[in-house]
């Protein structure tokens, strides 16, 4: 009865300790794919919106970004939605 409590536990704390490791800021010498969207009433404010969130990211994650792309569509009536996916590196 015990072990099995110790073991649940064990499980839960290794669940988060891999959460945490995940979800921190990208390590010495590792990639992080960053995707963020910005809207606007035109695709280049979007894109211009989209741009500085990458920016932004980038910096959190203390990175550079090495390689972007950008797609728009139509979002909401009158407006554009445009996603930027990029890959950030120490």
């Amino acid at each position: 009865m015990i072990q099995s409590k110790i073991h649940i536990a064990g499980v839960l704390l290794s669940a988060i300790a891999a959460l945490a490791v995940v979800s921190g800021p990208a390590l010495a010498g590792t990639c992080v794919a960053v995707t963020v969207k910005g809207r606007g009433p035109d695709p280049a404010t979007a894109t211009t919106k989209a741009a500085v969130k990458l920016t932004q990211r980038a910096a959190s994650l203390r990175g550079k970004v090495k390689k972007s792309s950008t797609s728009c569509q139509k979002g909401p009536p009158g407006g554009f939605v445009c996603t930027t996916s990029a890959v950030v590196c120490p």
